[in-house]
């Protein structure tokens, strides 16, 4: 579509709630004990060739679904003269809880890094955004919680992708096969000159950035008139 850039999104994020990766050990390791649970009762004494086998290959099935959610590439970001676009496209009758709309005003910023991948992308918001807070750690223990018991459920909530963090609001995503110049080439097009855009040359930068001052707090730099010639 002419005047629009979409990028891949590496990760989980697009689709599942943030920390919903880390449960796969969790399932695991349960299967692992339930496995040699019932094969103790059911024979009296489990052999040792049997266990390791039984334990081997639930151990590859857990890397291969933690390698697969780790390494998957969606379609979930839009940017056109209007703004971003976070979140995968759906036909749910909720899509508001699988994307977030940003218009280019409520944009303070836009800062890049340079990754094997592609390049990590942060979206800072200005303080007047309209933004969704990040549940609380009591929140989120429920959630992980019930994401543990009911995967299909509870793990098909509001992905971490369209919930900010921070302060200020931010959202942070892995752009996939486009390195930081050629995302900043193509979003050149379509990005206001108001939205700054800054290159960082490693991720722990990201941490101490300072997000830039509103248009309004930037105090105009007096000019002394030149000297008069003799």
């Amino acid at each position: 579509m002419d005047g629009t850039v979409i990028c891949l999104v590496r990760g989980p994020a697009s689709r599942y709630p943030r920390g919903f990766v880390w449960l796969i050990p969790v399932w695991f390791a349960v299967l692992a004990a339930v496995a040699l649970l019932v094969g103790r009762n059911a024979s009296g004494r489990l052999p040792f060739w049997l266990g390791v086998t039984e334990i081997g290959g639930l151990a590859i099935a857990a890397v291969t679904v933690f390698c697969v959610l780790v390494t998957v590439r969606k379609r979930a970001f839009r940017a056109d003269s209007h703004g971003i676009v976070l979140g995968i496209a759906t036909r749910r009758r909720r899509p508001r809880l699988r994307q977030v709309q940003l218009v280019w005003p409520e944009i303070a910023q836009l800062r890049m890094v340079p990754r094997r991948y592609g390049a990590m992308l942060e979206i800072t918001l200005s303080p007047a955004a309209r933004t969704v807070r990040r549940p609380g750690i009591p929140m989120q223990a429920l959630l992980l919680l019930g994401s543990l018991v009911l995967p299909l459920g509870f793990g098909r909530g509001r992905p971490a992708l369209t919930t900010p963090a921070g302060d200020p609001p931010r959202y942070r995503l892995k752009v996939y096969d486009l390195n930081p110049a050629q995302l900043r080439e193509a979003l050149a097009a379509v990005r206001p000159s108001a939205v700054p855009v800054r290159v960082l040359t490693k991720k722990p930068a990201l941490r101490f950035a300072v997000p830039p001052q509103a248009p309004s707090q930037v105090k105009p730099v007096s000019q002394q008139p030149p000297a008069p010639v003799a």
